[in-house]
C-alpha cells in the first residue's frame, strides 16, 4: 500500500514536470527561428570568447566583448547583404517577367527575421499613394510595430547567446552529473558539441564570408570597369559564390568562371579588345580573393570534416525548403544530432552497454584468461625462488643449522 502511494506521488509529480516541459516546448517552437539563430551566434562567437580568456578577463566581460566586437556586427553585415541579395533577385525576376505570385513566394521563403514583407510593401505603398494624415499615422504605426518586433527578436537572440556563453557549460555539467549515470549522454554531448561548432562556425561562416567577399569584389569591379563588361547582378553572383563554397574545390568556380567567360565573350563581340584587360583582372582577383583565400585559409582553420560532406550539402539544400530561411542552420543541426544519436545513443538502447564498453567475443575472452593465468604464474615464480634460496638460520653461537 505504501509502495502504491509513493508510485502515485511520483506519477503526479512526473505529470507536472511533463506539462511544464510541454509549455516550454510550445514557447520554443513559437520562437524556433530565433533559437536556431541564437545557437548559430553562440557557436560563431564562442571561439572569440575563448580566445579572450588568455587576457584573464571574467566571463561576463568576455561574453560582452565577443558579442559586441564580432557577433552583432556580423549579424548586421549578414542582414544587410541578404537584403541586397533579395532586392537584386527581385529585380532579376521582374526583368525576366516572372509572375508576382511566384516572386512573393520566393521572397517569403528567404525572409530572415520573420518580418511580414507584404505588410511592409503595403505600408510603403500607402505612404506614397495616400495623402491623408490618418493613413500616414497608421502606416508609421505599422512600420514601428514591424521594426520593434525585429528588434525584440534580435535582443532575445543576443541574450540567449550571452547566457549560453557564460552559463552553458555549467548547465550542461549539472544535467550530466544529475541525470547521466551511465555516461552515454556525456559521450553524446562530447561528440555533438565539436561537430556543431565546426559545422555552424566553420561551414556557415565560410559561406557568408565568401558571399560577402564576392559581393564586395564584384561591386568594386563594376565601379571601375566599363559598362560593356559589367558583372550582371553582382550581389546575386556574390551570394551564389558563397553557396558554391559548400562544394569543396570546384563549387566557387562553377559560379564565377561562367560569368568571366560571358564577360570575355561580350568584350570580344564589341570588337574592343582592350575590354579584355578588366575582365582578365577580374578573373585574377576572383581566383585569389574570392576562391583561393576563403577556401584554403578560412576553411582550413575553422571547418571540420567529421560530418559527411554530401549529407551536409543535402541538408543545406533541403533545410530552407522545409523550414524556411532558418532551415539553413536547423537542418545541419538536426543532421548532426541524428548521426550521433544513431552511433552513440542507439547502441546503448539496444545493448545496455555504456559507450566504450562492448561484449567480448569468445576468442577474446579465452585470450584474456590465458594472459591472466600467465601473469599469475610470472608473479608466483619470484616468490617461490625467494623461498627456496633463503639464507639458513643461524644459531646463537654462530653455527649454521645447515650440516
Amino acid at each position: 500500500m505504501q509502495r502504491d502511494r509513493v508510485l502515485g506521488r511520483r506519477i503526479a509529480v512526473g505529470s507536472i514536470v511533463a506539462a511544464l516541459l510541454l509549455v516550454v516546448a510550445h514557447v520554443a517552437l513559437s520562437f524556433l527561428g530565433v533559437l536556431v539563430f541564437a545557437v548559430f551566434l553562440y557557436y560563431a562567437v564562442r571561439p572569440i570568447y575563448r580566445t579572450l580568456e588568455r587576457f584573464n578577463l571574467p566571463r561576463r566581460p568576455r561574453a560582452i566583448l565577443a558579442l559586441v566586437l564580432f557577433g552583432v556586427p556580423f549579424l548586421v553585415l549578414i542582414t544587410y547583404t541578404i537584403a541586397i541579395i533579395v532586392i537584386e533577385t527581385q529585380t532579376l525576376l521582374e526583368a525576366y517577367g516572372v509572375q508576382d505570385r511566384f516572386l512573393n513566394e520566393v521572397i517569403a521563403e528567404i525572409d530572415v527575421t520573420g518580418l511580414d514583407l507584404d505588410e511592409i510593401r503595403n505600408i510603403v505603398t500607402d505612404i506614397s499613394s495616400q495623402a491623408s494624415l490618418g493613413v500616414v499615422v497608421l502606416s508609421l504605426a505599422g512600420t514601428v510595430s514591424v521594426v520593434s518586433g525585429a528588434v525584440v527578436q534580435l535582443i532575445i537572440m543576443v541574450t540567449l547567446a550571452y547566457y549560453m556563453l557564460i552559463d552553458g557549460p555549467r548547465f550542461v555539467s549539472w544535467l550530466l552529473e544529475t541525470y547521466d549515470e551511465s555516461g552515454v549522454l556525456r559521450a553524446y554531448a562530447r561528440a555533438v558539441d565539436p561537430e556543431l561548432s565546426m559545422t555552424l562556425f566553420g561551414n556557415i561562416v565560410n559561406v557568408f564570408v565568401t558571399a560577402i567577399v564576392g559581393v564586395v569584389t564584384f561591386y568594386t569591379y563594376n565601379f571601375f570597369a566599363p559598362a560593356a563588361v559589367d558583372v550582371p547582378f553582382p550581389a546575386l553572383i556574390g551570394a551564389l559564390t558563397g553557396i558554391g563554397s559548400l562544394i569543396p574545390v570546384v563549387g566557387i568556380k562553377l559560379v564565377y568562371v561562367p560569368v568571366i567567360v560571358l564577360l570575355a565573350a561580350n568584350a570580344w563581340a564589341t570588337g574592343d579588345l582592350s575590354l579584355l584587360v578588366p575582365v582578365g583582372a577580374l578573373a585574377a582577383v576572383s581566383a585569389v580573393v574570392v576562391d583561393f583565400i576563403p577556401d584554403f585559409f578560412i576553411r582550413a582553420h575553422i571547418s571540420g570534416k567529421q560530418t559527411h560532406t554530401g549529407m551536409l550539402l543535402v541538408s543545406y539544400i533541403v533545410g530552407p525548403l522545409v523550414f524556411g530561411f532558418y532551415g539553413l542552420f536547423l537542418a545541419p543541426i538536426l543532421l548532426i544530432l541524428v548521426i550521433n544519436a544513431v552511433s552513440i545513443l542507439l547502441p546503448y538502447v539496444l545493448t545496455g552497454h555504456p559507450p566504450g564498453v562492448r561484449q567480448a567475443r569468445l576468442t577474446e575472452y579465452r585470450g584474456e584468461r590465458l594472459e591472466a593465468a600467465k601473469a599469475e604464474r610470472t608473479e608466483a615464480e619470484p616468490a617461490e625462488a625467494g623461498r627456496s634460496g633463503a639464507e639458513p638460520a643461524v644459531s646463537s653461537d654462530g653455527s649454521s643449522d645447515r650440516q
